[in-house]
């Protein structure tokens, strides 16, 4: 097993987990929601991301997706099954993160090389207690360059998810004492948590702290697993690079 840098492990999840954020939120993906049917993009979220877990309850999409209201998934998940089944949904979505690609990923570099890293650690990383990221790893790769490395970036922020709320729920840190410690009220808000919030969040900041160490940690021991130390930095700032290039001004389509 490779020393992985915490650095490499840090800026691979934090590239990973703001492109495919920019995705799931972007106004194209929510457009496309609408037009595959489902009464908002909430819906179709909901049942397309949490597809790959099969026709199962809400109450175990909760327990899967761990840091939503659970009221919000109970209605989100009944609405996007009453257009298309899980299996369905997560199609659609998936198509949907390979479009993504496409679209703003076009004639960047470096794209076969991160497809390629990323698929490494993917193909090594553990299942057990990761559903939803096993659900997405069994999800066949497009196999164009711009698609397939957005599918594979995909993945790696589900593992890297998976990881992280397994040690969120050992900590004993509520999903919304976790918003509230890392982006405040309003993200809680957005999760679909109303106020009043709990009082006495701040007194867990460092078993929150705690919670991102562990995190990280197992995550440079499965990317260590998978990619020599050099090659753990090459996929970090390639996938830096490759959001950088998502974000740039004209990197979007023409309206």
């Amino acid at each position: 097993m490779s020393k992985v840098d915490t650095g490499a492990v840090r800026e691979l999840g934090a590239a990973a987990g703001e492109a495919i954020s920019i995705f799931m939120l972007h106004p194209e993906t929510s457009q496309e929601t609408l037009d595959a049917g489902y009464p908002d993009p909430f819906a179709g979220y909901f049942v397309g991301r949490g597809g790959v877990l099969g026709d199962t309850t809400a109450e175990t999409v909760n327990a899967v997706f761990a840091v939503f209201e659970p009221n919000v998934v109970q209605l989100c998940w009944r609405n996007g099954l009453a257009v298309r089944d899980a299996a369905g949904s997560a199609k659609v979505y998936w198509d949907q993160c390979a479009d993504f690609g496409r679209r703003h990923l076009a004639g960047v570099a470096g794209l076969e090389r991160l497809a390629e890293l990323g698929e490494k650690v993917i193909a090594a990383a553990p299942e057990p207690g990761l559903p939803l990221y096993a659900g997405w790893r069994a999800m066949p790769l497009a196999d164009d360059a711009p698609a397939r490395a957005f599918q594979v970036m995909f993945v790696l922020r589900e593992l890297r998810a998976a990881v992280h709320f397994c040690a969120l729920t050992l900590s004993g840190v509520t999903p919304v004492e976790a918003h509230l410690l890392h982006k405040g009220p309003e993200y809680a808000a957005f999760m679909g948590w109303q106020p009043p919030y709990p009082e006495g969040a701040e007194a867990k900041r460092e078993r929150y702290n705690e919670v991102e160490d562990q995190t990280n940690r197992r995550m440079g021991e499965i990317i260590g697993a998978a990619l020599t130390s050099d090659e753990a930095d090459e996929l970090a700032r390639l996938s830096t690079a490759t959001l950088a290039a998502m974000k740039a001004p004209g990197s979007a389509p023409a309206e």
